[in-house]
């Protein structure tokens, strides 16, 4: 059910985007798929970062709570539920989006995973057309591509293979992800030791570039690029629309102040 609800749309998606491009570049095609797939996710990945971003705000004020009830974890996860209601903060409102992403980044392996087989990427018995749907096989430009050449051609920009593992494209991976993970990091308050977050941010990128080095760097393409997405993408609602979304927030709660005070 997997293969043919996320991965041979994928395939297809891939493909089309392939044989569209000029120049037929697989790596241009790779880019442009994780384009796709990050502006349909848009309005979700907003709210993520929303959330997010309130949650980085906030920390200081978890970590006194936290030093207070040391001794009563109860009473802490308490008074932590009530932070989050007085700030009107949903705690795993960053969750959702990250979530979706995943059947996308395990479908993606699976379909570069097929590109490592030679006998697949030809147009013939057994090859990437039996994946193909009839109708994105109808388009003309298609027909032209499937007549023009025998096979498709994981070599991106005359260089990279994509279809099979690169330490350079994994580390570029691993980087970025330092970058993002750095922009959301909590402000490191005045007396306060290393914590989990802080740790994170260190962790997650080096565990980035220990699996990316192992697999097709396709996979790793797709990732820099939707990375390199999210550091625009958050740079942007940070600095704009977190700052509309949070004055509207106050309105409302000075708004519901004036209620109760009546």
């Amino acid at each position: 059910m997997f293969e043919a609800i996320i991965v041979k749309p994928l395939l297809n998606a891939l493909f089309l985007l392939y044989t569209a491009i000029p120049g037929h570049d697989f790596g241009l095609a790779v880019i442009a798929l994780t384009l796709v797939v990050r502006f349909a996710l848009y309005p979700l990945a907003k709210k993520q970062l929303h959330s997010q971003k309130a949650l980085t705000e906030i920390q200081p004020e978890i970590n006194r709570l936290k030093e207070k009830y040391k001794d009563d974890p109860k009473v802490f996860q308490a008074k932590t539920m009530e932070l989050y209601k007085e700030k009107e903060i949903n705690p795993f409102g960053s969750c959702l989006p990250t979530l979706l992403q995943f059947p996308f980044l395990i479908g993606l392996f699976y379909v570069f995973l097929k590109f490592q087989d030679s006998a697949f990427l030809t147009f013939g018995d057994g090859g990437i057309l039996n994946q193909i749907y009839p109708w994105v096989k109808d388009f003309g430009f298609v027909k032209s591509f499937i007549g023009s050449v025998e096979a498709v051609n994981t070599v991106s920009f005359g260089l990279v293979d994509l279809a099979q593992p690169n330490v350079i494209i994994g580390v570029v991976a691993g980087a970025l992800q330092f970058v993002q993970s750095k922009m959301l990091a909590p402000k490191k308050q005045e007396g306060d030791k290393t914590n989990m977050a802080t740790q994170m941010t260190y962790l997650f990128p080096i565990l980035t570039v220990v699996i990316a080095v192992r697999l097709p760097a396709a996979l790793p393409v797709y990732w820099s690029t939707t990375t390199l997405f999210a550091i625009i993408q958050q740079y942007l609602i940070i600095h704009r629309d977190v700052e509309t979304l949070e004055e509207k927030s106050e309105r409302k709660r000075s708004k519901k102040s004036q209620r109760n005070s009546k």
